[in-house]
């Protein structure tokens, strides 16, 4: 009988840990989950995969970034200039599929954001739209209370959620404005991007000739878009802002020798006369910024470039400057197939070999 006595006794403590442990994690909420912050609490967004969803559904704003690595520099208070209230919702390596994810958070609020600035990547258009970079935790993603235990009884929560009290503690401000940003200077450089891009130029010149099936990419584009432009169609409301990155000619370069530059250049098109279609959406190319993608000190690899032109984007966005119209959308296409095919991409290389 003791011994019995003795067991609830156990059990009825365990329950009682396990409910302070979830009511800690509900309370202090890292994920933001539930709430907004409680306690005068930091913000702190470092886990995208982890935090955006919730981030998504409960932060306080009107306008959001969306995107990818792309996006991760911009400063949320550059947009705030303009009169947004911007939260920044990055994922690295993101899918369209991702993207979809995202904006389902999003727009599940009562009111609609009034803008959402978002990057188009070459990747996004061409590979299927379920395929997963990072997968996701589904569990963060949806309105069902019965699979939140991983999130409660989680380690990393805890662990979170005792460093966001440590935080206030120590007077750490929300980093709201510079989430997510890899700003340091010496990530950069020729060296560093021609070392990055090595592997990629050499699969490219080994595939050399192969055969492109445009009618399938421009499918998968088509696959890719259909994952985006519902979000478009239903909030009329909300003006989207789509921007296509500066690439730099190291991957060019590669295009070129995969024999795959004029495709991508077509899915590009299509993909950009799509979403002109709609009259709640404004779109730029920043791949003729020849004076950009032709410099390697400006990158750390094929594609990303210093934080420096981060914000150029955003100036250029705030002043209409780089926006294509279905008037001048075949100029764009053109020039870059144009600079693409006569550029000398030997001379990217003559410096130095990679490392």
């Amino acid at each position: 009988m003791e011994e019995k006595k003795e067991f609830w006794n156990l059990l009825t403590d365990l329950v009682v840990i396990g409910m302070l442990l979830a009511g800690f994690v509900i309370c202090v909420d890292p994920f933001y989950q539930y709430h907004k912050v409680w306690f005068g609490l930091p913000v702190i967004l470092e886990n995208a995969v982890y935090q955006t969803p919730g981030a998504a559904r409960n932060l306080s704003y009107d306008s959001v970034i969306i995107g990818t690595s792309m996006t991760e520099n911009f400063h949320a208070s550059w947009f705030d200039e303009l009169g947004w209230n911007t939260v920044k919702l990055s994922y690295s390596g993101a899918r369209t599929n991702d993207l979809q994810a995202i904006l389902t958070q999003v727009f599940s609020r009562e009111e609609a954001p009034a803008h959402v600035l978002m990057d188009i990547n070459h990747y996004q258009l061409t590979v299927p739209a379920q395929t997963a970079y990072v997968k996701r935790p589904d569990n963060l993603y949806d309105t069902c209370v019965l699979n939140d235990v991983s999130y409660l009884y989680n380690h990393d929560s805890l662990r979170m959620s005792i460093q966001r009290i440590v935080d206030k503690l120590q007077g750490r401000e929300s980093n709201l404005d510079t989430a997510y940003t890899w700003e340091d200077s010496s990530l950069f450089g020729a060296q560093i991007a021609r070392n990055a891009a090595w592997n990629d130029r050499k699969l490219a010149l080994e595939s050399a000739g192969q055969t492109v099936d445009l009618k399938e990419l421009l499918r998968c584009c088509d696959e890719n878009l259909d994952q985006l432009t519902p979000f478009i169609e239903a909030h009329p409301e909300t003006e989207f802002y789509i921007f296509y990155p500066p690439y730099s000619m190291l991957y060019w370069e590669q295009r070129k020798y995969d024999g795959t530059l004029d495709e991508i250049l077509m899915v590009y098109q299509h993909s950009m006369e799509r979403f002109l279609s709609y009259e709640n959406v404004q779109v730029y190319d920043f791949q003729t910024e020849t004076n950009i993608i032709s410099n390697l000190d400006n990158y750390r690899d094929a594609a990303h470039h210093k934080p420096e032109w981060n914000y150029y984007i955003f100036e250029c966005i705030r002043d209409e400057k780089n926006r294509v119209t279905k008037e001048n959308l075949s100029t764009y296409i053109g020039a870059m197939y144009k600079y693409a095919n006569e550029f000398d991409y030997d001379a990217l290389w003559e410096d130095d070999s990679p490392l």
